[in-house]
């Protein structure tokens, strides 16, 4: 088979947020792209793909995803044998990249060994950047204690998303640890979530000596900082303590949002988490009345931090926060950002050149443009006309990653 794959006759959405470009030519050699644009010359003896009709778009990058095989149920978590749990997350691995996603940022479970097997080819997935165990404090999410006098303790659960660490010492320790481990960036939790009891606000977690250790560590080593802040004074701490970015950030206060344009702090929204929240609850009877009930509170909340910190112009990347049962549905993250406020355009951005920055792999992926990786999607359908298209994964024609072809039904069909 030749090297080099030819994608022609197909619109053209780089990724960069510049206006399409109609009847378009793709041309990928060696795994990257040789050039992308109107009036390109087909190299002979290419493999051609006829795209007539069809959108081209760089692969989704998912900064917040969990490609753990967990349940929302306790009891199945812990009683599922942490070897199944690695084989699930293989499958979920497949299910993400067949979803048009070709990068995931993991926000938590997964370690260094699946991105190595990835890289290896014993695994078939995305591009794999992993956080391992994140860090939190003693009573932070997850933590269960009960009335009873009863705990659980995760700290030993291998297929945990977290540790929990307490004082500067031992969270540096930590901190070090992952480092040693093989980690891409750390993750860190500053605040309780909205979906539990409490609700808003939730509680602050971590004092500032703690997080300012956390983030020295990471940075000293060139790693970034993603952090757990969903609203209250838990996010201007992070914020203060310099992680890179807020992940959720459902309630932004003005300060936190003129802080975040000042030093250049993403925000990855994972608003249609809590429409997850909201549909697990309608199968499953171990999801609480009340995290749904504070999962429909936020949709309809006015004070929601998105579409201020979108109106400013904080940089934002698509995280899709996806777990549970739900792998696959990542690009429902899209719809749900251009529902509250974002153009398709823009969303298409979000997920593609903007994600690649947070993720340091902008000279590698997230525009089609000579020179990066090819990862691409070719669709049935104009994106920016309906962005729920994304979410039919029929109309996900062709998928690749570096070069290498994982769904085709261009070529069958012709």
């Amino acid at each position: 088979m030749s090297a080099t794959t030819v994608i022609r006759g197909v619109s053209l959405i780089d990724g960069s947020g510049a206006a399409p470009v109609t009847d378009a030519t793709v041309v990928v050699t060696d795994g990257r792209i040789a050039a992308a644009g109107r009036a390109i010359a087909i190299p002979s003896g290419a493999r051609v793909i006829e795209g007539l009709g069809m959108t081209v778009v760089p692969g989704f990058i998912d900064a917040h995803a969990h490609m753990l095989a967990y349940a929302f149920n306790l009891e199945k978590r812990l009683t599922t044998h942490a070897t199944l749990v690695a084989f699930r997350s293989m499958s979920n691995l497949r299910t993400t990249l067949e979803a048009g996603v070709t990068t995931v940022r993991d926000a938590g479970g997964i370690d260094a060994g699946f991105r190595l097997a990835l890289e290896e080819g014993l695994v078939v997935g995305p591009r794999l950047l992993v956080s391992g165990q994140g860090l939190a404090p003693t009573g932070a999410l997850f933590d269960f204690h009960w009335g009873s006098g009863a705990q659980v303790d995760l700290r030993d659960m291998v297929t945990g998303v977290r540790q929990y660490v307490n004082g500067v010492e031992n969270v540096r320790l930590f901190a070090r640890q992952l480092l040693l481990s093989g980690v891409d960036v750390i993750k860190i939790v500053s605040t309780g979530s909205i979906f539990q009891r409490t609700g808003y606000p939730p509680r602050a977690q971590y004092s500032a000596a703690e997080l300012d250790a956390i983030v020295y560590e990471a940075h000293a080593a060139g790693k970034k900082v993603m952090c757990h802040a969903e609203g209250g004074p838990g996010v201007t701490a992070a914020l203060r303590a310099g992680v890179d970015s807020i992940e959720h950030g459902f309630y932004l206060e003005d300060s936190e949002i003129e802080l975040m344009l000042k030093q250049g702090t993403y925000l990855v929204p994972t608003l249609s988490a809590a429409e997850a929240v909201i549909g697990q609850g309608a199968k499953d009877p171990s999801v609480h009345d009340w995290a749904v009930n504070n999962a429909k509170a936020l949709l309809d909340d006015p004070r929601l931090g998105f579409g201020r910190a979108l109106k400013a112009g904080v940089k934002i990347a698509m995280g899709s926060d996806i777990f549970g049962a739900n792998h696959g549905d990542n690009l429902a993250e899209l719809a749900a950002m251009v529902r509250h406020g974002m153009t398709p355009a823009r969303a298409i951005r979000a997920a593609t050149s903007d994600a690649a920055d947070l993720l340091d792999l902008g000279a590698e992926v997230g525009t089609l443009a000579a020179g990066k990786r090819a990862d691409l999607v070719v669709i049935d359908g104009d994106p920016l006309a309906d962005i729920t298209i994304l979410q039919d994964r029929a109309r996900l024609r062709l998928i690749m990653r570096d070069g290498v072809i994982h769904k085709d039904t261009l070529m069958s069909a012709a």
